[in-house]
């Protein structure tokens, strides 16, 4: 068979790509993974005991608006990484911009008069913390990955630290209804270290998983 005619024969009733259809892809794989995160959180640690009054703490939406802005930023580079040839590397350097804000939060909490150093570093629960957000991760990490098969990355262990980046955000946003911790030093140090283990984890599986 000569070329052209294999390439005719192979491009025969092709149909545009829907408008759309990638997002929603994305969308609906990690919802599902975002679900299997929050009943992780729920069933295996469970919401913190004192939610109500939490919910209204500097520190509880300090937790919150760090972590979504790491996974809503994550999210977009992920419809991104599932695009050949699309560029990942300068919006990457966005990702500076929340751990800029929380390193100066930190640094202003650990410099206001009578801080207990140790306490806004440590908290209580140090030791637990990045391990519990990466156990929260896994199921977005996964679904996320997922979604990215379907689609066509070509750079797998970037896509897939992508991957990480978001499901960690993800993860540490939902593991936040659980942990008590409110301190900006301890957000930025172990909060973070969470979400960087899920990236390595990510970028580790990319490879293996988003192989074609």
């Amino acid at each position: 068979m000569r070329t052209d005619d294999l390439i005719a024969q192979l491009s025969d009733g092709l149909e545009p790509v829907k408008s759309g259809q990638v997002a929603r892809l994305l969308l609906g794989a990690i919802a599902l993974g975002v679900l299997g995160s929050i009943a992780v959180m729920l069933s295996v640690l469970g919401l913190r005991y004192d939610f109500t009054s939490a919910i209204t703490s500097f520190g509880m939406w300090t937790k919150l608006i760090y972590t979504f802005a790491i996974a809503a930023f994550g999210f977009w580079l992920v419809e991104r990484a599932g695009r050949p040839g699309a560029e990942i590397t300068r919006p990457l350097l966005l990702l500076a911009l929340p751990l800029l804000a929380i390193a100066l939060l930190a640094v202003l909490q650990m410099r206001a008069p009578q801080a207990d150093m140790p306490g806004l570093v440590l908290g209580h629960s140090s030791r637990v913390c990045a391990p519990l957000v990466f156990l929260t991760a896994i199921p977005t990490l996964i679904a996320t990955l997922w979604a990215l098969k379907q689609l066509a990355p070509t750079r797998l262990t970037s896509a897939g630290a992508i991957a990480g980046l978001f499901a960690g955000g993800a993860g540490a946003f939902v593991y936040s209804f659980h942990c008590t911790e409110g301190a900006a030093p301890f957000i930025a140090i172990w909060y973070t270290l969470g979400i960087l283990v899920t990236t390595v984890a990510g970028a580790l599986l990319g490879p293996r998983m988003l192989r074609w």
